[in-house]
This record gives structure tokens, C-alpha cells and sequence, in this order.
């Protein structure tokens, strides 16, 4: 039996075998013995997510920011900011040009693809105000008139803790905004000592090249938001979402814009794992990163001792997993490629036996991964593609690798199209 794969699956799949531990295996030569972080950093910045680093001086936030920047290629800018930082230094302002006897925007550090904003919480409410429209929008507006920012447009902001001199805190609008908020913090001795070895007169942050251009990474993010979602999983993320605002130790809970932002980061870790649809362990695995920093307890509560990570574990113990085992006796996995087959978003169909028939053969998680030498066969012109499935496949994946790399190192060369 066949099965007939959807060219999602197959771009999706080609990422996460090629491209996904390349990016993870560049980043990891900047930074050290970070695995997760710089995982959950790389999840966010292709959902197009903002990212806030926050953590103690030295610790390496501007040099991962900096390499998640320098792989997505694109424009990149920096602000630094001090507390005299003004508005109209990052938005941009209207400024006299005496050629023309009259008044002309100048672009602020702001027009880039990726924005990093260093020591964010140094500048004073007014300008932190103005990366609102930014970040929401993808827009400044200036002199009553609204001009669209470069797209993808991502801003990573770093902070020091609060108890450093000089700090401001966040407002909760601004906050709301970053989809998550991640630490680094101190690194092992032994990653410490490899990060030593590895300094030498270029330094591993100048040896990063990018994996893809700004039109690709816009294509990624579209086929991150056509991961396929059960409406089960759906109402799960907002059950959560609820019960932080109404547990007790909590003044303000996850907002609906949390709620999507938990979206986009579950259908972008199914992404990077090779799945065109979303699990509920998609969801708890960026559930922390994504909603901590949305929650604001309660003084007396945190007086009693109870911190944002206790009452995110309790919200999650309490929050009902959805189960799938029931639909069809077939588990979640399986019956959720049918369902994206089956959606108006794709364009062929998986008969229910073969997906039957290829679940019992393979492990569920590995559903999709199980069809890829039918795939690369159907994809190619192989006619013989039952006999010669396996050859197939691994003559295909080797091909489709080599030809979609470029001298350049882009690793997409139009693949995505």
C-alpha cells in the first residue's frame, strides 16, 4: 500500500532532518552547553515570536542574539539603550533637507528584519513606548503617517534583573508582546572551558553564515501557521489559559494574545520535530518559556512563597490533557495526518486503511517519517516506486539536499517556493 504525502510534509520534514539541526549546531558554537535555550530561541524566531533574554551581565545574551540574527540573514540593527535614549532615535523622525526646501524621513534602527535591543529595561517608559506599534504591528508612525517595518520583522531585547542600578521595569503591555522570555545563566565549567578553546582571533560569532534569506524565512513562518491544530488541542491552550487568571495566587493571568502566542510556539516546535500537526507535549514543552512572564502574582502570594513556575506546574497538573485514543482507535498522530489530509489547506488525501496500516507498522511519532520513502518516490519519477522505495528515498533526501544548497550556504535555494 501507498501512501499519498502532501508537500508540506515534505518541506517540513526536509527542515527538520537538514536545516533544524544545522541552525542548532551553528548557534551551539556561540553559545555553550545551552542546548534548551538556544532551542526555544531558535522555536520563537522562526514563528516570528519576539524574544526577551534576561539574565545577569556577561552571561552571552547579546552574542546569541546576535547569531540567531546573523543565521536568518536579513537586515540587522542595534539600539543600545541608556536612559537619554529618545523615542525618535529608534522609530525614526522627519529631518530638514535643504535640496529639496522641505522635510524627509530618516529611518530608524528599527527598519531591519531582526532588531537587537540591548539592556532594554536602562531606557526610561517613554521610549520603551515606542517599540509598542513595532512589535505589535510591524509599523512606526510618524507625523500622523503609518510606514510598514521590513517582514519578517523580529525584535530580541535583552534586560538585566531588576535589582541592577539603572533598571526600569517592563510595562506589562511591552511584556505581553515578547512571545518568550528566556535565561542562559551561568554556564557549566566544562562548557565554560569549551567556550575558552574556542576564542580565537575571529571568534565562533563571525564564522556563522546564514542558512536562509528573509523570503524564506517568511515562507517558514506560513508553513508554521498552517500546522494543523485539533480543536481539542485548542481548547486545551485556552483552559490553561483561563486558569491562570482565576488561580488564586495570581492578580493578572495569560492574556488571549498569550494564548495565540502558545499557539504559534506549539505549531513551531511540531515544525522543527518534523510534524505538519501539534501534540500536547508541543504544548507543554514551550508552555514555560511562553507563559511565565505573563503572570503577575498576587503580594501576599508571593509572600507565602509561591513563584510564576509553581503556579504555571499547577495550572498544568490541573489542565485535563486531551486524549485521542478514541477517535477511530487510532492514536493522535495518525488521525491527525488524516484530518490534515483531509483539510482544505492541503491538496491530497491519505486513505484511512494505509494510515491504519502504516500506524501498526511504526510508531506513532514516527508516522509521518514512515511514508518518506513512498514520498520521495511519488515525488520523483520512479516508476517502480514499491520495489525501489528505499533507494529511492535515500537517492532523493541526498539529492534534494545537494540541490537546494547553494555556494552561498543558503540551504533553501528557492526549495520552499
Amino acid at each position: 500500500m501507498s501512501i499519498v504525502r502532501d508537500k508540506n510534509e515534505v518541506w517540513t520534514d526536509l527542515f527538520a532532518e537538514h536545516i533544524w539541526p544545522k541552525l542548532l549546531e551553528q548557534l551551539g558554537t556561540v553559545i555553550t552547553g545551552k542546548d534548551d535555550t538556544i532551542r526555544l530561541a531558535g522555536i520563537a524566531l522562526l514563528a516570528g515570536g519576539h524574544i526577551l533574554l534576561e539574565d545577569v551581565p556577561g552571561v552571552g545574551k547579546t552574542m546569541l542574539a546576535k547569531g540567531l540574527a546573523r543565521l536568518v540573514g536579513g537586515g540587522f540593527r542595534r539600539v543600545q539603550m541608556t536612559p537619554d535614549v529618545m523615542p525618535a532615535d529608534i522609530t525614526g523622525s522627519m529631518i530638514w533637507e535643504p535640496s529639496t526646501g522641505g522635510f524627509r524621513y530618516s529611518e530608524g534602527p528599527l527598519h531591519a528584519n531582526v532588531v537587537l535591543v540591548d539592556e532594554l529595561n536602562r531606557a526610561p517608559a517613554r521610549t520603551q513606548s515606542a517599540l509598542l506599534e513595532a512589535m505589535e504591528e510591524g509599523a512606526v508612525t510618524i507625523d500622523g503617517v503609518t510606514r510598514p517595518l521590513p517582514q519578517p520583522f523580529v525584535v530580541i531585547a535583552t534586560q538585566n534583573p531588576l535589582s541592577f542600578a539603572g533598571t526600569h521595569h517592563l510595562p506589562e503591555a511591552e511584556m505581553d508582546r515578547f512571545m518568550m522570555r528566556l535565561s542562559l545563566g551561568y554556564p557549566a565549567i566544562e562548557a565554560e572551558a569549551e567556550m575558552l578553546l574556542r576564542q580565537d582571533d575571529a571568534g565562533p560569532l563571525r564564522r556563522l553564515r546564514p542558512l536562509f534569506v528573509p523570503e524564506e524565512w517568511q515562507l517558514i513562518r506560513r508553513r508554521i501557521r498552517s500546522i494543523h491544530l485539533d480543536p481539542a488541542l485548542s481548547r486545551y491552550m485556552a483552559d490553561i489559559a483561563q486558569q491562570t487568571r482565576q488561580h488564586r495566587a495570581v492578580a493578572l493571568g495569560v492574556s488571549p494574545r498569550g494564548t495565540l502566542a502558545l499557539m504559534r510556539a506549539a505549531q513551531a516546535h511540531a515544525f522543527v520535530s518534523g510534524r505538519v500537526f501539534v501534540i500536547p507535549n508541543d504544548i507543554k514543552a514551550v508552555a514555560e518559556a511562553v507563559l511565565l512572564h505573563r503572570i503577575m502574582l498576587r503580594p501576599d502570594a508571593r509572600v507565602g512563597g509561591a513563584t510564576e513556575a509553581s503556579v504555571l506546574a499547577d495550572v498544568l497538573r490541573q489542565s485535563a490533557v486531551p486524549s485521542f485514543a478514541g477517535r477511530e482507535g487510532l492514536p493522535y498522530s495518525v488521525a491527525s495526518v488524516a484530518a490534515v489530509q483531509a483539510d482544505a489547506r492541503t491538496s491530497s488525501a491519505i486513505n484511512a486503511a494505509d494510515v491504519t496500516s502504516a500506524a501498526n507498522a511504526t510508531s506513532a511519532a514516527n508516522a509521518t517519517s514512515a511514508a518518506n520513502a513512498t514520498s520521495a518516490a511519488n515525488a520523483t519519477s520512479a516508476a517502480n516506486a514499491t520495489s525501489a522505495a528505499n533507494a529511492a528515498s535515500a537517492a532523493n533526501a541526498t539529492s534534494a539536499a545537494n540541490a537546494t544548497m547553494t555556494k552561498k550556504n543558503i540551504w533553501f535555494g528557492g526549495f520552499f517556493r
